[in-house]
C-alpha cells in the first residue's frame, strides 16, 4: 500500500472495543515507528500491560471483529435520535452536521455565543455538558462550535440532554 514510506496509519481500541483501554496502534515504516517509540518513551513510562493483554485477547479471539456490526448499529441509532432531538428542540439559528459515521455531531451556535463561556452555565444551571469547539482549533477559532457525543448516553438522556442544551443556547441568544 505504501511503496514510498510516507503513510502513517494511527488508530485506537477506544472507539471499537472499550473507551477505558486508552490503547492504540500505528502502522508505518520502521524508521517512523522508531521515532514514535522515542516520543512515547519521553511522555510516559509504559502502557498498561493489562490493557495490552486485554486488547491482544480481544483481537486473537475475534471479539472486536464480531462486535463491529453491532456497535455500528447502536451508534447509528443513537446518532439518528440525536439528530431528531436537535431538529425538535434547537432554534433555527443553530446548525449541526449530519455525520455518516463516527461518534460526534458538530453543532454551530449563533456567532455571538462563545460555547466555552456558556459551558459553565450549561453544566451548573441545565445539567448538560459538551466540548467547546475552540478546543479543536490551534488559534481558538470557531468559538461558537461545540462537539456532542451520542455514543454514551441512553436514548432518553439524548433527548433530555438536547432539550436542556437548547434552553442554555436560547438563554444566550437573548
Amino acid at each position: 500500500m505504501d511503496s514510498e514510506g510516507r503513510v502513517i496509519y494511527l488508530s485506537t481500541f477506544s472507539k471499537i472495543a472499550a473507551p477505558g483501554l486508552r490503547l492504540g496502534w500505528v502502522a508505518a515504516s520502521r524508521e517512523v515507528i522508531r521515532w514514535f517509540e522515542l516520543a512515547k518513551q519521553s511522555i510516559d513510562l509504559h502502557t498498561s500491560t493489562l490493557n495490552q493483554y486485554i486488547a491482544a485477547e480481544l483481537l486473537k479471539r475475534g471479539v472486536i471483529e464480531r462486535n463491529i456490526p453491532r456497535i455500528k448499529e447502536i451508534y447509528r441509532t443513537k446518532r439518528d435520535l440525536m439528530l431528531q432531538a436537535l431538529g425538535e428542540y434547537m432554534p433555527d439559528s443553530v446548525s449541526w452536521t449530519k455525520p455518516s459515521a463516527g461518534m460526534f455531531i458538530w453543532l454551530t451556535a449563533p456567532e455571538n455565543i462563545d460555547t466555552g463561556e456558556m459551558l459553565n452555565v450549561a453544566i451548573r444551571k441545565y445539567g448538560v455538558a459538551y466540548v467547546p469547539g475552540k478546543s479543536f482549533y490551534p488559534n481558538e477559532e470557531r468559538r461558537n462550535d461545540m462537539r456532542l457525543n451520542f455514543t454514551y448516553p441512553t436514548p432518553q438522556q439524548i433527548f433530555e440532554g438536547i432539550r436542556r442544551l437548547s434552553l442554555a443556547i436560547r438563554e444566550y441568544i437573548q
